[in-house]
């Protein structure tokens, strides 16, 4: 039943032209809105919450990754899909239902405001809804991903304070060198594997690698402050609006020099995008008094 793909058909038929509606609502769990949501969080609202917040996201979608692999489950049959959806990988679990039961489940936990309760639930099962509704997931793939996502926000909320502790013995530059490596390495074990068409590992290792160095730089080399700017709310406006167009242009603009279906290109890409938006862009905008 979890892995019926006739539950698409049945969602269809009780929410019918709701097609356009799912592939605007699918997009609020994938990497380009949680990359600028969590970016527009380090710019202008907290940055170490910011970091943390996207660091638990990192475990939570290469756990994800990895489990596709292991469990290499199919996609449901190329009939259900919805023109214009997305199917680049194995199914199991969904990706989208992970990133966005993780985010928004930790932003939860982290605030304990029932609003934000409230939007966490209606987002991630919409988004967990349009993925089986545009036919490029099985509900069990969905369950999956919540179960995951959630599991991964909970437990290092719970473990939040004695991980600090231990991490504090060292210098953070050191750790983030650790995930430096950490990044390279699983990137070259995923070079070797065969992996589905239209698919790779390059984008999530780019942004481990980039963000682990940008903050690197950004530590040593801008240190930027996030201020409220008493009467002057454009300053952090114009920050968040000229970085988001900066660095999803970058994403979508690099596309061609540096295309999807090579890993290693791919990888830059999304390397040359976390630099820009957690280093050169603070360092521009620190100099620009934004």
């Amino acid at each position: 039943m979890l892995f019926d793909p006739g539950i698409t058909d049945i969602l269809r038929d009780a929410l019918p032209g709701l097609g356009d509606f799912f592939l605007i609502i699918t997009q609020l769990g994938g990497e380009l809105f949680i990359v600028g949501l969590l970016l527009v969080g380090f710019w202008a609202f907290n940055k170490r919450q910011a970091m943390l917040a996207t660091y638990v996201l990192i475990v939570a979608v290469l756990s994800s990754y990895w489990l596709k692999y292991m469990i290499a489950n199919d996609r449901p049959p190329a009939g259900n899909y919805y023109p214009g959806a997305d199917y680049p990988n194995y199914s199991t679990p969904s990706g989208h239902a992970t990133n966005s039961a993780t985010l928004y489940g930790w932003l939860t936990v982290k605030t304990k405001k029932w609003w934000m309760a409230l939007i966490a639930i209606v987002l991630t099962v919409l988004i967990g809804i349009s993925r089986v509704y545009l036919g490029v997931h099985y509900l069990g793939d969905v369950l999956l991903g919540w179960g995951l996502g959630l599991a991964v926000a909970i437990l290092i909320y719970y473990f939040e304070d004695p991980m600090r502790t231990f991490f504090s013995r060292f210098k953070t530059e050191n750790l983030l060198m650790v995930i430096i490596i950490i990044g390279l390495l699983m990137t070259l074990i995923a070079s070797v594997l065969p992996y589905p068409p239209n698919d790779n590992f390059g984008s999530y290792g780019g942004l481990t690698i980039g963000l682990a160095l940008g903050l690197i730089l950004e530590m040593r080399f801008v240190n930027f402050s996030v201020e409220p700017y008493e009467g002057q709310k454009w300053r952090l406006a114009l920050r968040v609006i000229i970085g988001l167009v900066l660095v999803v242009g970058l994403i979508l603009g690099l596309s061609g020099i540096l295309p999807s279906e090579d890993m290693w290109l791919r990888m830059l890409r999304y390397f040359i995008a976390a630099i820009v938006g957690v280093f050169v862009w603070p360092y521009i905008f620190k100099k620009a008094n934004l």
